[in-house]
C-alpha cells in the first residue's frame, strides 16, 4: 500500500535483484475477463490452461483442493508442484478458489465487499456504526522496518492509516518498537507496550503490515496477553508471516556480502535482517495459537502475472517458480488463522491502489462485526460464482 506496507530492505532487494537476476515476470498474453472472489479481473495470465481455469471453471483435469476450512489449505509444496506441473497462475487461479470455499473467508469478503459499496454511496448507517463503537477500542499500529529513518518515503509508518483510523474515531497508538529491530527484538518491547494497553479498560486492536505481523504473532505467544479478555483484534495486512524467501536468497557466500554492505551504511545489523528470512520465520510461527478471544482478519493481495506492480513484479521474477505469492512472500504463508479478505489483482506493494483509503477504512467495521459476530445477511458474494 501506499502507506499500508512495509518494504524490508528494500533498497537492499531492488540492487539485489538487478545484479543476480536479469528475467522478467512479464504475463502470456491470454486474456481474461471475469470476476473472482467479488473482484472484476481484466487481465493476461501465463497459460490457456489458467484462462480456461478462470473463464470456465474446468478443473476436470486438474487435481480438486478441496478446502472446507483454514487447515485444509494445500502446503507450500503441493502449490510448487501445480505450478511446476502447469503454470504460477494456473495454481493462483486454483488457490482463490480454494480460499473461497472456506465459510469464514466467504464471510469476511461479503462483509468487506458490502462496507465498501455502503461507503461509495455514502450511507450513513456506516457512520453511526462506527461512532456508536469507536470509543470502546484503542487500535495499536505496529510500525515496519525503518519506520523512524525512512517511514515517510516507505509508509513503513503507517502515518495514513493512523490518521484515516484516528479520523473514524478512535484512539490510535503507534508502537515505539526499534527502527530496525529484528522480530524477536520487536516482538518482546511489543509484549511489554501491549500488556500496559491492556490494564487501560479499552479493547485493543493491532495493526500490523508486512515485516509488523511476525513481530505480533510472537507477542501474542505471552501467556499474560493471550489470556487478557480486552484483546479483541489483529488486522495482519500482508504480514511476512513465515518470512520472506527473497532472505533466504542472499544467505549464502558470495551473496551475503552485499546485505552485509548495506547494513554497514542503512545503520542495521545483518543478524536482524535474518530475522525476516523464511528458514527462521517458518519454524518461528509454527509455535503461533490463536487466542481464543481474538479475531484475526487478515489482508493479503493475490496478483495474477498480469496484474503486478513494477516494485512487485522485480520481485514476483524470483519467486514464481515457487507458487503464487505477493511479489515478498507466498500467499499461504501471509495468512493468519482466522477470516481473510483477498485483495485479488493486487500484490505485496499494493500503494498503487486508487481506493487504499477507502479499503482502510472499511477494514475496521469489517473485523469489528466479525468479532460481535454478525451474520452477513447479502447474497453479495457466493464461492459458488467464483468460476463460471
Amino acid at each position: 500500500m501506499k502507506y499500508l506496507l512495509t518494504l524490508p530492505a528494500l533498497c537492499l532487494a531492488m540492487c539485489l535483484l538487478y545484479l543476480a537476476h536479469g528475467a522478467d515476470a512479464r504475463a502470456g498474453s491470454h486474456g481474461v475477463n471475469t470476476e473472482l472472489a467479488g473482484i472484476k479481473v481484466t487481465t493476461n495470465v501465463d497459460s490457456a490452461l489458467a484462462r480456461d481455469l478462470l473463464m470456465t471453471g474446468n478443473r476436470a483435469a486438474l487435481t480438486r483442493l478441496d478446502c472446507h476450512s483454514v487447515d485444509d489449505l494445500p502446503s507450500a509444496a503441493i502449490l510448487r508442484e501445480i505450478t511446476t506441473t502447469y503454470s504460477t497462475d494456473t495454481a493462483t487461479a486454483l488457490l482463490i478458489k480454494c480460499l473461497a470455499d472456506i465459510p469464514e473467508i466467504r464471510r469476511s469478503q461479503a462483509l468487506f465487499l458490502t462496507e465498501l459499496e455502503h461507503r461509495r454511496n455514502g450511507h450513513a448507517v456506516q457512520a453511526n456504526y462506527i461512532s456508536a463503537r469507536a470509543n470502546q477500542y484503542t487500535v495499536l499500529f505496529v510500525p515496519g522496518w525503518g519506520y523512524l529513518s525512512n517511514g515517510d518515503d516507505t509508509g513503513s509508518n503507517l502515518r495514513r492509516p493512523r490518521q484515516i483510523i484516528a479520523a473514524m474515531g478512535f484512539e490510535t497508538r503507534l508502537v515505539p518498537i526499534a527502527d530496525f529491530g529484528s522480530v524477536e527484538n520487536n516482538a518482546r518491547t511489543l509484549a511489554d507496550y501491549l500488556l500496559g494497553q491492556l490494564q487501560r479498560g479499552k479493547r485493543i486492536i493491532l495493526a500490523s503490515a508486512s515485516s509488523g505481523g511476525p513481530a505480533v504473532a510472537l507477542a501474542l505467544g505471552d501467556p499474560d496477553i493471550a489470556d487478557h479478555p480486552m484483546l479483541a483484534g489483529w488486522i495482519n495486512i500482508c504480514g511476512v508471516l513465515r518470512g520472506s524467501p527473497m532472505v533466504d536468497r542472499f544467505q549464502s557466500w558470495p551473496k551475503s556480502l552485499l546485505p552485509r554492505l548495506v547494513a554497514m551504511f542503512e545503520g542495521w545489523t545483518y543478524k536482524e535482517f535474518l530475522s525476516l528470512s523464511r528458514s527462521r520465520g517458518g519454524s518461528r510461527f509454527d509455535q503461533f495459537e490463536r487466542p481464543p478471544q481474538l479475531t484475526i482478519l487478515n489482508y493479503i493481495g493475490i496478483p495474477f502475472s498480469g496484474q503486478l506492480s513494477p516494485t512487485g513484479r522485480r520481485f514476483y521474477t524470483l519467486l514464481r517458480d515457487m507458487g503464487p505469492n505477493d511479489g515478498l512472500t507466498l500467499i499461504t504463508e501471509a495468512l493468519a488463522p482466522g477470516y481473510t479478505v483477498m485483495a485479488v489483482g493486487s500484490d505485496h506493494f499494493i500503494r498503487e491502489d486508487p481506493d487504499i483509503d477507502m479499503k482502510t477504512a472499511a477494514l475496521v467495521p469489517v473485523l469489528l462485526r466479525l468479532i460481535e459476530g454478525q451474520k452477513i445477511q447479502s447474497g453479495h458474494f457466493s464461492a459458488k460464482s467464483m468460476f463460471r
